[in-house]
């Protein structure tokens, strides 16, 4: 039991653990939950993002973790391991398990394992509001009579349910609940067999607080993964009912308990739908009429994203303009109160030549990231992406995928880690490596930081955010180009048709935008804060050691490895100094940037790689950049996805090379045009 007899404050701890399948609204909900008060990290000793909350709920302090989705705890997935590990080992005090509204019976299944637990439990029938517009009409009476537990209709996006299901929750946690058997109507020797084992276990004077009856329906739909306090007796009895059932019916029993479960999660379904004739939804359809459209549908996305971009750097190039003059004053302003102007130390320099120079040159640009994950979030909570993926479907099974692996490709544009990690929803190994081979191209915001910079220096305000298009549009057709390639290597099973739910139209609510942009901002603010620090830390003592040199030259530790490298560069016009920018980047592309500020010690970086640098040179070095390897933690995350070493040595070989050769043929294609 994890809750405490007192906590600090006077409040009691509870842990509540948040369970549904995936796309009905988790996400949302948590965020409606918590609010800010989130922490992420990874599950111990997993690759599977961890999710976590607190808020307060009368006496209690509660925490609030945020399940992967899995369609039942019999695992095929590593998520639903996870989430099957969590209850048997760890079991929460409450469950707060989500049913989408429009589609009851998808969810069902895992809410009756979940109702059969023993665990205090509450469902949330999610989208109530989109459920009426369908014409949908839900009896949620009889389903909790059903169930026996309570049931609350909510819309996590709008609002609509919340006081009540926070006063569920509240009246669940502190008192405990009846014991419940949800009815799943089953042959007669599955039945005897749960009521045989269930007795074994009680006999067992098991003290776990999960029901005997779920253990017993766990041990014979997962038997080569049974509970932990499983005994001989029960393995035997378990045995021999497993012969005697499979030797019956002819179906092996993993089966025959899941088909008997998800019939009574249909038959419930039906019992508690009724449906009027819905209104026609004229809207959806002439907007479907045009983004859907064979012909129209990509011509539409091409022109958002333009659109969206133009939006991205209009509004945020005069912020991060601002933002940048007010760090320089700053700089300014210290370096006159921290030691001698004229006569630097090397503390002095440290602080102000380094630290605050690279992070300064990166935080520059949170205004340009916060407009970026604004405007994506728009899109995604609108509808729009998720039919982005449908009219990709057809290419993507080009290149030797389906359109599931075009959403996280699309994810990659904003981080490949998570894109990378986001794999593991596709269904056959073959689609997770090609996809996550291909990710690395995916023009990511880290790298975005880079370009943004180096267009606004080298290129007219007209002519700049053409140049981001541009950048976009190559890693686009990187990606279909290395796709096609790298499927005529055979890595393995084919594509499957590519099936999903085309979500309503909506329109973004403020304060799901919000959590969500304040996430991925908190998440920039955190890498600015460790991972950038010590890699501007690290090119600064590159840059001024040994003390005998002076900082930045090619006498410089810095400078010795960029000149060593040098000759391999000079055909792509790339000098040493960015050279050694570029080594920075295996760490982190946002590195890039505050390594260029620190090695060329310069109060306005802006204006010296304008000087050194020409337009040529400056789109060879942003070329490199889209293409070569990856950062750090996204091949740490190929390995731990793949589990080969192969695949990773792979994905950092063809990075490098199709680099090194795109810029090559980019720079000397101009020079031999006279544009150098």
């Amino acid at each position: 039991m994890k809750t405490d007899t007192q906590a600090s404050q006077g409040h009691h701890r509870a842990v509540v653990a948040l369970s549904a399948i995936p796309n009905t609204g988790k996400s949302t909900l948590f965020n409606r939950l918590t609010g800010g008060h989130q922490s992420t990290g990874n599950w111990p000793g997993v690759s599977v993002e961890k999710k976590s909350g607190h808020f307060a709920l009368g006496d209690f302090e509660v925490e609030l973790v945020d399940l992967p989705g899995a369609y039942s705890l019999s695992p095929v997935t590593e998520e639903e391991k996870l989430v099957r590990d969590f209850f048997l080992n760890d079991p929460p005090d409450l469950v707060l398990n989500i049913l989408d509204a429009r589609n009851l019976y998808r969810g069902l299944g895992l809410t009756l394992q979940m109702a059969m637990s023993g665990l205090p439990l509450v469902v949330a029938v999610n989208m109530m509001d989109e459920a009426r517009k369908a014409g949908l009409e839900l009896d949620l009476d009889a389903l909790a009579r059903h169930l026996g537990v309570p049931v609350v209709p909510v819309s996590a996006r709008t609002g609509e349910g919340i006081p009540q299901l926070l006063e569920t929750l509240h009246e669940t946690i502190g008192s405990p609940q009846p014991v419940r058997t949800p009815h799943i109507s089953c042959p007669t020797a599955v039945e005897e067999a749960v009521k045989a084992l269930a007795r074994e276990f009680e006999r067992s004077g098991s003290t776990s607080r999960l029901a005997p009856n779920f253990l017993a329906w766990r041990l014979l739909e997962s038997p080569e993964q049974p509970p932990a306090n499983m005994t001989p007796a029960l393995a035997k009895l378990a045995s021999r009912w497993k012969t005697r059932i499979e030797s019956a019916s002819g179906t092996p029993l993993p089966m025959l308990c899941a088909g008997c479960r998800f019939s009574a999660a249909r038959g419930l379904a039906h019992e508690v739908t009724h449906e009027r004739p819905p209104a026609p939804d004229e809207v959806t359809e002439r907007l479907d009429a045009v983004f859907l459209h064979r012909w129209l549908g990509l011509p539409v996305f091409a022109l958002i994203m333009i659109l969206l971009f133009q939006a991205i750097y209009g509004l945020g190039t005069p912020l991060q303009s601002w933002l940048n003059g007010l760090f320089q004053q700053t700089a300014q302003w210290l370096g006159s109160h921290l030691g001698d102007p004229a006569a630097p130390g090397l503390l002095q320099r440290f602080l102000i030549d380094g630290l605050w120079q690279g992070v300064s040159v990166v935080l520059s640009f949170f205004p340009i990231i916060a407009l970026f994950f604004l405007l994506m979030s728009l899109l995604e909570d609108s509808g729009y992406l998720a039919r982005a993926a449908f009219l990709m479907d057809r290419l993507m099974h080009r290149l030797g995928l389906d359109g599931k692996a075009f959403i996280s490709l699309l994810l990659g544009y904003g981080c490949n880690v998570p894109a990378v990690m986001g794999t593991r929803i596709l269904s056959s190994r073959h689609n997770r490596i090609l996809t996550m081979l291909l990710i690395p191209f995916s023009l990511c915001s880290a790298r975005l930081q880079v370009f943004i910079f180096f267009a606004s220096i080298l290129f007219a305000p007209g002519v700049a955010p053409w140049v981001l298009v541009a950048l976009y549009a190559g890693s686009f057709l990187t990606i279909i180009i290395m796709g096609i390639t790298l499927n005529r290597l055979k890595l393995g099973g084919q594509p499957e048709p590519f099936i999903m739910e085309m979500p309503p139209y909506r329109m973004p609510t403020l304060r799901t935008i919000g959590l969500r942009t304040g996430q991925e901002l908190k998440d920039f603010i955190y890498r600015a804060a460790t991972l950038i620090v010590a890699g501007v830390v690290l090119v600064w003592l590159l840059s001024n050691l040994p003390l005998s040199a002076t900082p930045g030259s090619a006498q410089s530790l810095a400078g010795q490895i960029g000149q060593a490298l040098a000759p391999v560069f000079a055909p792509l016009g790339i000098p040493w100094q960015e050279v050694v920018a570029l080594l920075s980047g295996f760490v982190a592309k946002e590195i890039v940037i505050g390594a260029l500020a620190v090695i060329h010690g310069s109060g306005d970086l802006a204006a010296t790689l304008s000087h050194q640098l020409t337009p040529l040179q400056g789109l060879s070095f942003m070329l490199f950049t889209l293409l070569y390897t990856p950062c750090v933690a996204t091949l740490a995350a190929i390995r731990a996805e793949s589990g080969s070493w192969k695949i990773l040595f792979l994905s950092v070989v063809l990075g490098l090379s199709l680099a090194w050769l795109v810029s090559f043929a980019f720079y000397q294609g101009g020079r031999l045009l006279g544009l150098g």
